[in-house]
């Protein structure tokens, strides 16, 4: 079937997998595989909505002020769904931005409409989606208002980096996008990245960022914890295909490699207690 044709693909886990299998399998079927250029413009705020699943790369998606700045609001990797709100709320003044090189799959927004008003299971699925969406969002906004540049800095270019070429973590992404997201201007954000190369953290070239030292990273942001988690019975977003809500996977193997920093970061918020 179509999502085990994905799973070859590379994509093992995400929104898709958390859908009942006969949803999947429709909204698969009705949508579009796209290859989408680094720096593309997958959807743009003054556009009909489009719901687009990751099957390979990072995606970006940003908000525009009438003047032209920018300000990032998250990032999407594989098994990720952006524009899902869009489906539910209607348009809004976003847009979604290939940051590499990336596959996609642009979902019928008629059809999950459909599939949300007639099966509860992709109701159920959608709204712990969004609620995970929302939470990272708050996240987000804490950090961006109580942490110091320098590790806004750190924390996305930890969120965007992956192995290129071999085992080096590098994060896609321009001085300007990078001040784009952590809410400052590029002039500051460069003498920062100075800063983390004459500490032996990071390499800079064109357009990437690459993390010598992501253990000594990641120890830096350590101590600010996410205050916002799903309940403990939340669906795995690990699931076999077409378990669909309230099933659990089987506890990784002892032997399993640890994730790069990023995805580590990304997963990890949904299991914390919210603070009293």
């Amino acid at each position: 079937n179509v999502l085990d044709e994905l799973v070859q693909d590379g994509l093992r886990d995400g929104f898709l997998f958390t859908l009942p299998a006969d949803a999947a399998e429709r909204l698969l079927m009705e949508g579009i595989r796209i290859s989408v250029p680094a720096g593309s413009l997958i959807y743009r705020d003054d556009e009909r909505p489009r719901v687009i699943v990751v099957v390979s790369g990072v995606l970006r998606v940003f908000l525009s002020s009438a003047d032209g700045r920018q300000v990032t609001v998250r990032y999407a990797r594989s098994g990720d769904v952006a524009g899902l709100a869009l489906v539910i709320a209607g348009p809004a003044p976003m847009s979604i931005q290939a940051m590499t090189g990336s596959s996609v799959i642009a979902l019928s927004v008629d059809t999950l409409r459909s599939l949300l008003a007639s099966e509860p299971g992709v109701a159920r699925a959608c709204a712990e989606e969004l609620t995970r969406q929302l939470y990272r969002a708050l996240d987000d906004l804490s950090e961006q208002a109580f942490l110091p540049l320098r590790k806004r800095v750190i924390r996305h270019l930890l969120d965007l980096a992956a192995p290129q070429d071999g085992p080096q973590l590098v994060a896609p992404v321009s001085q300007q996008e990078l001040a784009d997201a952590v809410g400052s201007v590029r002039e500051v954000v460069t003498r920062t990245l100075h800063q983390l190369r004459e500490e032996g953290l990071i390499e800079t070239s064109r357009d990437e960022v690459a993390l010598l030292d992501p253990v000594r990273l990641t120890e830096e942001l350590a101590v600010h914890g996410h205050r916002w988690a799903l309940e403990e019975d939340e669906p795995s977003r690990g699931s076999a295909p077409g378990t669909g809500a309230g099933q659990s996977r089987e506890p990784a193997d002892a032997t399993t490699p640890l994730p790069s920093p990023s995805h580590t970061r990304r997963g990890a918020s949904r299991h914390r207690r919210s603070r009293s």
